[in-house]
């Protein structure tokens, strides 16, 4: 029986993944380094880690993990999106009937907790989630379970009893791992394997057609 319901978020309760890998892309091509689609999506849904070595790499930069972000961030905050306008549809009203019904909410992400809050500000999502978790709470991100394992011990269900919805193959593999219940959040730009999920839905009232 599903006790709770757990958010990725990047792709999934906001379409941000277009915003993050075009401001990707603009900060490289300021260093005179092209960073092609195929480079791009194999991004989506890694750790933060991982998108800052690949991005050294490609650039061929003499950089520490630390010096990248850095400098990226930086150019970053220069260059703001707000999660509010990338918001997908239906939410808000998923996350209200959870809350009606007695089902227990997380955000377990990726994304720095900084990134979460902003992100619940400015889609009005205040209130909405019992917990938030960040993968810089944990050495290894996604597909390593440890932030669903923990996630589910911080709603104190037992992962068998957890809805996980995602939409990388490396947030799949992480729910899966967990022991938990998967369903992905369609997305056929990136080429993204969703093939493990249990379920592929199209928006959020699947959640609610199928927990009803």
């Amino acid at each position: 029986m599903i006790k709770a319901v757990i958010f990725d978020m990047d792709g999934v309760l906001v379409d941000s993944e277009p915003e993050n890998l075009r401001l990707l892309k603009e900060f490289m091509e300021g260093y005179n380094v092209h960073a092609d689609d195929a480079f791009l999506a194999s991004l989506v849904g890694s750790s933060y880690t991982f998108t800052c070595e690949e991005c050294i790499r490609i650039m061929e930069k003499d950089w520490s993990v630390k010096e990248f972000s850095e400098i990226y961030e930086a150019y970053a905050a220069e260059h703001p999106f707000r999660y509010g306008e990338v918001g997908n549809p239906y939410v808000k009203e998923t996350l209200d009937w959870l809350k009606e019904h007695g089902y227990k909410t997380a955000v377990a992400s990726s994304s720095f907790l900084s990134q979460i809050e902003e992100m619940e500000q400015d889609c009005g999502l205040d209130g909405c989630f019992d917990v938030k978790i960040s993968g810089e709470m944990f050495e290894e991100s996604k597909p390593n379970p440890e932030i669903y394992l923990h996630t589910a011990q911080a709603l104190g269900v037992k992962p068998a009893e957890c809805l996980a919805i995602e939409d990388s193959s490396y947030g799949i593999e992480a729910a899966r791992r967990a022991g938990m219940k998967v369903f992905a959040y369609r997305d056929e730009r990136y080429g993204v394997d969703q093939s493990k999920a249990d379920s592929i839905i199209d928006d959020m009232r699947d959640v609610v057609a199928y927990l009803k």
